[in-house]
């Protein structure tokens, strides 16, 4: 029998080493590659995740803060609006309700901090649009020489400013809400005030 030369060998040898190197570099690769992926995935999930949280934790703030404005402007309604009453039938104001009127302006006033927090900046407009009418109607009913169509016309403006913001607000926390037109206003205090004066009746 013929010998089979060193080298056929050698080079036999050298392929098998090669091959088992190589299966054991490419699966080595494939498990670096595939532990890269599972690697990613998971920082697509966390991210993901730390995102719903930021999301539903913004949420969550944005509606408190909404709902404690909207609190403060129905409680000073609730209160300012039997003042407006009563100063139509007697324009002198007793202490009483003056303190009241004092009291729920600055409620209303510390209302504010939460939502300029963490409201969209396109509530700016919309909250002063709501609140500055309240604030100077305040000023108003306590002025020793009280304008009845001005309070008249601030009270609309508020009621205005405040159905604007309260149906904006909705739709920021998804929820159903007035489609008010552009040019929408609540114009009843003023209309009922220029009536009376039609009439002849003393303002």
């Amino acid at each position: 029998m013929s010998q089979v030369p060193l080298w056929v060998t050698i080079l036999v040898a050298f392929v098998g080493f090669v091959g088992v190197l190589s299966a054991q570099l490419i699966a080595a690769w494939r498990e670096d590659r595939r532990w890269r992926r599972e690697q990613e995935r998971e920082e697509l999930r966390w991210r993901r995740e730390r995102q719903r949280e930021l999301d539903n934790r913004d949420f969550d703030l944005r509606k408190d803060s909404y709902a404690q404005v909207i609190s403060a402007v129905e409680a000073f309604d609730w209160i300012i609006y039997p003042i407006i009453k009563g100063f139509r039938r007697d324009p002198q104001l007793n202490a009483e309700d003056l303190a009241d009127a004092r009291r729920v302006r600055e409620e209303l006033r510390h209302s504010l901090g939460q939502v300029n927090l963490y409201a969209p900046t396109r509530f700016n407009d919309l909250l002063r649009g709501a609140m500055l009418p309240r604030s100077n109607l305040v000023m108003e009913l306590i002025n020793d020489q009280q304008d009845r169509e001005k309070i008249e016309t601030l009270w609309d403006s508020s009621q205005t400013g405040y159905r604007r913001m309260r149906a904006e607000m909705r739709r920021d926390l998804g929820l159903d809400a007035e489609d008010l037109p552009d040019d929408w206003a609540y114009d009843l205090s003023v209309r009922h005030y220029r009536e009376e004066l039609a009439e002849g009746e003393t303002p």
